[in-house]
């Protein structure tokens, strides 16, 4: 019997930020959430490693990405690559027509604890923008977890994801903040 998770280890994780489009079947999302407003729109998928953020306005587009790195992506218009890890927060920040900034931490925990943010985050998947729970491939361990909440307004949009790694006992926080003028 297999023991390994959908999801690569968070040693393995990457945030890479691009100034251009991306095609979203090279993500292979389990679910998507699109929203449209008159000033940008946003896409948001969360993908067995993790998830992928586009967000356009005019001519102007940025996608992020948190995936395993070894998932193949041009390096067209790539601007960034940050691996995360339990020592720093991943801070990146950009700022086109509309400001984007980004901070990813990750939390590696005992099992107790990390038992009890996965049962937290599974009560808060009815609420969230996005959610999904893959298969566990182990009895002992839960199903990783993805999670998306959404805020916005005329000027801005904050997205913020949680991804469970149960194999690291680990937890990916990520926010998102795009200001428009």
């Amino acid at each position: 019997m297999s023991t390994q998770s959908v999801r690569p280890s968070i040693a393995e994780t990457s945030y890479r930020m691009f100034d251009r489009p991306l095609h979203p079947e090279l993500f292979d999302p389990v679910i998507v959430g699109r929203i449209h407003s008159e000033r940008g729109d946003l896409t948001v998928g969360v993908c067995e490693g993790g998830h992928y953020l586009q967000f356009s306005s005019g001519e102007n587009t940025i996608v992020e990405v948190t995936a395993p790195d070894q998932q193949q992506l041009s390096v067209f218009g790539l601007q960034k690559t940050y691996f995360y890890n339990e020592q720093a927060e991943v801070l990146h920040e950009t700022d086109l027509p509309f400001l984007y900034h980004f901070a990813g931490e990750v939390d590696v925990v005992d099992f107790g604890v990390f038992t009890r943010v996965q049962l937290e985050l599974e009560a808060e998947c009815s609420k969230a923008f996005l959610s999904h729970q893959f298969q566990p491939q182990n009895r002992l361990l839960p199903g990783a977890l993805s999670l998306v909440r959404v805020e916005g307004s005329h000027r801005m949009f904050l997205v913020h994801t949680f991804h469970t790694f149960p194999a690291d006992l680990a937890v990916l926080r990520t926010q998102t903040l795009i200001e428009l003028d």
